[in-house]
């Protein structure tokens, strides 16, 4: 069955609230900043009092500063990372460990994971031993340390000794892996 168009309850035709004026209002516009209550105008006077109203009227510089940094946020408190409420459940635990893998201890606060070392890590510390090198690492000291200890290990310095061949083959290999370790990035 098809529904016929019923018209729907009349509206409350309002007259304008600007002094002597007799047509319907029909725009509304707010009475203050909390935006709660409105004046009703037809369409000349509410243009007219659009082009007079202003929202900041009556608040001095620092206010109207205020008004404009609380506004950014949407009104919404704010505060820096990691000083806000924390409000956790202590009995909810954190099963996929996001917390941990994040760095965040349940207090919220930040816990850096202790350095996880891999095998190459130990063999690059060992290299770097060798080369008698601690601190920062660059190719350039690298190398520099190299050519140093060369002249140290290299058999023809050392007569032929076979202790001084092995060792200077130490510190090739040494050498080529800090370089390709520090190559990869």
């Amino acid at each position: 069955m098809i529904k016929k168009w019923a018209p729907t309850a009349k509206k409350t035709i309002r007259s304008c609230d600007y002094p002597g004026c007799d047509q319907a209002g029909e725009f509304r516009a707010p009475k203050d900043r909390t935006l709660s209550s409105y004046y009703w105008f037809c369409q000349k006077h509410v243009a007219e009092y659009n082009k007079n109203w202003d929202f900041l009227k009556g608040l001095s510089a620092d206010e109207i500063e205020q008004h404009l940094q609380h506004d950014i946020t949407w009104q919404r408190p704010t505060w820096k990372l990691g000083q806000g409420p924390v409000k956790r459940n202590p009995r909810i635990g954190d099963p996929l460990h996001i917390r941990e893998n994040l760095g965040l201890g349940m207090d919220g606060k930040y816990n850096p994971p202790p350095p996880k070392h891999s095998p190459q890590d130990k063999k690059y510390a060992a290299a770097l031993a060798f080369l008698e090198i601690s601190g920062e690492v660059s190719l350039a000291l690298v190398k520099k340390q190299y050519k140093k200890l060369a002249k140290k290990y290299h058999p023809d310095t050392n007569g032929g000794n076979k202790e001084a061949v092995q060792r200077f083959q130490q510190l090739v290999s040494a050498y080529e892996y800090v370089c390709a370790y520090l190559a990869k990035g």
